[in-house]
């Protein structure tokens, strides 16, 4: 099922890149095909186990990274975040990298790969407003927070990006206020650990529980991003149900479809005589 969505994806997104996209649909139609083509495609990859791969997948689809839509895009990261927050990282400094601010909004950089017409041709997907901007560059600060504990990069990364000076003077505010939260942290581990008889002992539990803040750090920022970019192909989901020593796998699809089935037979039932008439 998942490898049939995936090739349908593909080839409706190969089918949206050699028409000529002006003539043949409107805006918002195509901007809404190619947003769910992509969400489809990417769903089956990862249930196919092929995560890794959707970036270059979708890159090659869409004709260039800048040209993937923002919601796509951000649920890929997702993704990534889980199975390689350092491949998750290159991949939002490479998209963010390709887009100058100017007059309030973001355009493609000159000299960036693309492919030209495709992007003129399509909604003119070489401008991209502030707010999607921005919600790349909070899913990226997230990951080198919550999930990489690169907050200092962070900041480096902030002063020389290319940002509304408002806005970057707000996440400055915010990373260095997780630094000094962290630096007070440190410095009441380490005296505690120098009163301590025992600091063999005492130094391994600081560091468990070291761990499983970073573990739960992990989690919550993974989670925010699943929460906010969460699919909404619930038809695959799946639910448990155990019998005894006997346990099955029924996709929310199948428990729909036996619902209304159910509901036809009651309705046959209660309208017996008025269909016979």
């Amino acid at each position: 099922m998942f490898e049939e969505a995936s090739s349908s994806a593909s080839r409706v997104l190969n089918r949206l890149h050699d028409k000529d996209c002006t003539n043949e649909f409107v805006a918002d139609e195509l901007n809404d095909m190619l947003e769910s083509a992509g969400m489809v495609l990417l769903q089956s990859l990862k249930e196919l186990g092929r995560t890794l791969e959707i970036v270059n997948e979708l890159t090659q689809l869409y004709g260039s990274l800048a040209a993937i839509p923002v919601q796509v895009f951000l649920a890929v990261t997702c993704f990534h975040m889980q199975e390689d927050p350092n491949g998750a990282q290159k991949f939002l400094e490479e998209f963010l990298s390709k887009w100058e601010y100017v007059n309030e909004q973001y355009y493609v950089q000159e000299g960036v790969e693309t492919d030209e017409s495709y992007m003129k041709e399509c909604n003119n997907r070489s401008v991209l407003d502030v707010d999607m901007y921005l919600e790349v560059v909070e899913a990226y600060i997230t990951l080198l927070t919550g999930v990489l504990g690169r907050t200092n990069y962070a900041i480096s990364w902030v002063e020389k990006a290319s940002l509304p000076e408002h806005i970057r003077q707000e996440l400055l505010r915010r990373l260095h206020s997780i630094n000094s939260s962290k630096d007070t942290g440190s410095q009441a581990s380490t005296s505690a650990l120098r009163k301590d008889e025992n600091e063999t002992s005492v130094f391994l539990k600081m560091e468990g529980r070291k761990q499983v803040d970073t573990d739960d750090a992990t989690k919550q920022a993974i989670l925010r991003y699943s929460g906010q970019n969460a699919s909404t192909f619930w038809w695959f989901r799946k639910v448990n149900i155990k019998f005894g020593s006997v346990r099955f796998a029924v996709s929310n699809g199948s428990i729909l479809l036996t619902a209304l089935v159910l509901l036809m037979y009651y309705y046959m039932r209660r309208k017996k005589y008025t269909i016979t008439r």
